[in-house]
């Protein structure tokens, strides 16, 4: 049992790949939110940690600042020789510790499951926000045509374009660094930009499966907004959506972004009753029980 070991925290390198795929894939108790990455994909990135004693390995956490500034909990898992709490107890501190030192000023989580959510308030989370869920069925009708306004394909080596438009539409914890927007891209089924003379303004990703489409994520420029121009992009992803034969179009958004969900809710969309909370905490020693 936990008694009979010495957990303590150690960085996880590529060259433990087996091994974290073993744990995870094993672990009784696990939080993952990962967006487009794997675990794996985040291994050599700092904090990721383990908890070992020796030769054993029974936790594991990480929280990579991505975007800067912000370290999200990606990953958190405890095998059956670590209750939650003792894993959280190992290895948050020194996670906690090592992403300031990368310069995260905020952390943050998105979880309902009881057990994580209680490790959370316990560390000093506070439930900030919250990620609600919406969806389109039906077929679409054509969309509208706006006068100077192009909706076309994304074209390979238009990336640094839609990452500086992301940025600006996304500031702070919401943002998607380049290798996310990258994984992204690879994994989308439909990437659409907007142009207004010849200059990309907006653009949209979505990704399709067996149980539908989904819509995740929909970019404006500020300076661009309130003019239909995410209205126009919504509606030609729900058309080509349609010709496709997909009639479920779903999308999530956080709850105080009421421009968003004033855009989708006119469309369409209705509130599925689905939601997700998230918890931020300030990185600080005050805040989350000092350094280890």
């Amino acid at each position: 049992m936990a008694g009979q070991h010495l957990w303590v925290p150690r960085q996880a390198t590529p060259a433990d790949q087996r091994l974290v795929d073993t744990l995870l894939a094993g672990a009784r108790w696990r939080h993952a939110h990962l967006d487009w990455l794997d675990a794996v994909d985040l291994l050599g990135q700092s904090p990721f940690l383990l908890a070992t004693d020796h030769d054993r390995t029974s936790a594991c956490l990480a929280c990579p600042p991505d975007p800067p500034g912000f370290a999200w909990i990606r990953v958190f898992a405890s095998g059956s020789e670590l209750q939650p709490a003792e894993a959280w107890a190992c290895l948050w501190p020194s996670a906690s510790r090592r992403a300031r030192q990368q310069g995260a000023t905020l952390a943050a989580a998105l979880s309902a499951e009881p057990w994580m959510v209680s490790l959370l308030r316990h560390a000093g989370f506070e439930e900030t926000n919250g990620v609600v869920f919406l969806e389109y069925r039906g077929r679409a009708t054509d969309p509208p045509t706006l006068a100077g306004v192009r909706i076309r394909s994304y074209r390979p080596g238009e990336i640094d374009a839609l990452l500086d438009l992301d940025q600006q539409a996304f500031p702070g914890l919401w943002g998607y660094s380049l290798p996310v927007l990258s994984a992204a891209i690879e994994q989308a089924a439909l990437v659409t930009v907007l142009e207004v003379a010849g200059e990309i303004v907006g653009y949209q990703l979505s990704t399709a499966s067996a149980l539908g489409a989904h819509l995740a994520r929909l970019a404006v420029a500020p300076q661009h907004q309130g003019q239909g121009y995410g209205s126009a992009l919504v509606r030609h992803l729900l058309h080509a959506f349609s010709v496709r034969g997909f009639d479920r179009v779903s999308v999530n958004t956080q709850v105080d972004n009421r421009p968003s969900l004033t855009l989708y809710r006119r469309l369409g969309f209705a509130d599925t009753g689905q939601s997700y909370p998230v918890f931020t905490a300030p990185l600080s020693g005050s805040a989350l029980g000092g350094d280890a």
